[in-house]
């Protein structure tokens, strides 16, 4: 009796015509400290990204790679399915190729994929403390600067303060913490 392993046929939006191998890594770092006598203790472990690595065949060699590095270059984070599991977030760390005589009109490829851990951050700050103001933009310790001002500003500066919009000039918008990361508002990611 024959089996078959279920994969994605595609990396992002470039279908694959035949996957020859994947190799899955999933790996947690320990970390160790030497403590008085020389012997290491455990204090921490940390999840590392999920690694994956395919090998591949596609027709339409040229069509092929520079299809997939177009996508890498796009920076897309995109959900694969292997043969053991659903990764969410991937990106395409390395694209490798290989051309001989045997491979001429194919592309054999080695393709690693790698998990990015998207977060969102936000400051609150410490209404009672000496921090009240540090998440109000130019607040004193504030980790924001503030916004341009038309009175404090000269010369360029004061125009693009006042409203004035310059060519190469876009508009930005605040994130509050039950917004979508960057990366999702940008790509349209979930």
């Amino acid at each position: 009796m024959a089996s078959i392993i279920a994969f994605s046929s595609a990396i992002g939006p470039v279908p694959i015509d035949c996957v020859i191998s994947e190799k899955l890594e999933s790996t947690l770092e320990i970390t160790e400290i030497a403590v008085e006598t020389g012997s290491k203790i455990t204090d921490h472990a940390v999840v590392m990204p999920k690694k994956i690595t395919l090998e591949l065949a596609n027709a339409n060699a040229a069509a092929s790679y520079n299809a997939i590095e177009r996508f890498q270059e796009s920076r897309i984070p995109f959900t694969f399915v292997s043969g053991l599991k659903v990764f969410s977030n991937m990106l395409v760390k390395r694209l490798s190729a290989e051309r001989d005589a045997t491979y001429s009109k194919i592309l054999k490829a080695t393709v690693d994929l790698q998990e990015v851990i998207l977060v969102g951050t936000s400051y609150v700050a410490d209404p009672a403390g000496d921090n009240a103001t540090r998440g109000n933009p130019g607040g004193k310790q504030s980790t924001r600067a503030a916004p341009p001002s038309a009175d404090r500003a000269t010369g360029i500066a004061a125009e693009r303060a006042s409203g004035t919009v310059q060519l190469g000039d876009s508009a930005v918008t605040s994130a509050t913490a039950a917004d979508q990361s960057y990366l999702s508002q940008v790509f349209g990611a979930q």
